[in-house]
């Protein structure tokens, strides 16, 4: 006799839907966004079952916290995610988006972010946008976190888009990388007072999986050297 197909229900499609919005997010703070007050425990042994009916898929980078996103199976079920399943080439770094964003929106100065997967920008596409608030006005700010680095011309381009862009007032490059923090200063340097107007550039040692610290990180803005509070504070 053949078994009934597994269906989703209750706190299944809220893991699902919590998934869906963050595209790829650890156990632990999975279950600090759920809304249906499940214990770590219950909540583990649902994404277990997940899991097992091919809805989430996992990965432990490193031996550290296990980190979900869903299939394209599970895909299906959410309205915050109308892209792809996730690629073992862009996991670490989708980790490092969504660790970036959420450390943000802790910030009373952010007010509401998106991932990637949920933004709608037709000429560029960044890794995360936030809303945040300044002298009491709010701008859009694009987020991009880079890992590697690309080649002048390349990144000359996406600090040209950004100016032209219409959706975002801002756009903060992230980097952990300080060679290439270095680079990608020289590269601004070497634009129109006007694109680096828009552009904000952010080195820090502390973008990892598990947090990110932005407090006092060198940044460069218009020119000059900066910190995070020199630019984003009132």
């Amino acid at each position: 006799m053949n078994q009934s197909q597994f269906v989703p229900y209750g706190t299944y499609i809220d893991i699902i839907n919590t998934i869906g919005k963050w595209k790829i997010i650890d156990l632990k703070t999975l279950t600090s966004f759920c809304n249906f007050g499940v214990s770590y425990k219950n909540l583990a042994v649902k994404v277990k079952t997940l899991e097992k009916e091919g809805f989430v898929r996992s990965v432990n980078l490193k031996r550290k916290r296990k980190h979900i996103f869903l299939s394209n199976k599970g895909i299906q079920l959410t309205g915050h995610d109308n892209t792809y399943e996730i690629t073992d080439e862009s996991l670490g770094h989708d980790i490092l988006v969504g660790t970036a964003l959420r450390s943000l929106l802790e910030n009373d100065l952010f007010l509401d972010g998106r991932m990637f997967h949920e933004v709608d920008e037709s000429d560029i596409n960044p890794d995360a946008v936030i809303t945040g608030s300044k002298d009491s006005l709010t701008y859009e700010l694009a987020i991009e976190v880079e890992l590697t680095q690309k080649s002048s011309s390349r990144v000359k381009s996406k600090y040209s888009r950004y100016f032209r862009s219409k959706s975002f007032d801002y756009c903060l490059f992230i980097t952990n990388k300080e060679s290439l923090y270095k680079a990608y200063k020289r590269f601004l340097g070497e634009m129109t007072k006007e694109v680096q107007g828009k552009i904000i550039l952010m080195h820090t040692e502390k973008l990892r999986p598990d947090q990110f610290i932005y407090e006092g990180e060198q940044c460069y803005f218009k020119g000059e050297d900066k910190n995070f509070e020199d630019i984003f504070c009132e």
